[in-house]
């Protein structure tokens, strides 16, 4: 099987665009990942859709990390921010 890994910046719609976001994005053939840095995710990747999202909203599991961890685009990695601990009901 070949398949081939890479890092590479990732600048949005163009380089010479200064409103679009760029990032570190590993790309594994078609497919983009976003690397996460710090919290309960740190070091792994999560898939990207189109463009470059400025948040992640990283769902979490319910025995490791409940709720959705949140990372921001800054200076290239998607940093976390926070856990945002989903509401439970009354009883």
């Amino acid at each position: 099987m070949n398949m081939s890994m890479k890092v590479r910046t990732n600048t949005g719609t163009g380089s010479t665009d200064p409103t679009q976001p760029w990032a570190q994005v590993l790309t594994l053939g078609d497919a983009r990942f976003g690397i996460l840095v710090g919290g309960p995710f740190d070091g792994r990747c999560y898939p990207l859709v189109d463009g470059t999202p400025s948040v992640l909203d990283v769902p979490g599991s319910e025995v490791a990390v409940p709720g959705t961890c949140r990372y921001v685009l800054r200076g290239g990695y998607y940093r976390f921010e926070e856990v945002a601990t989903p509401q439970r009901p009354a009883a």
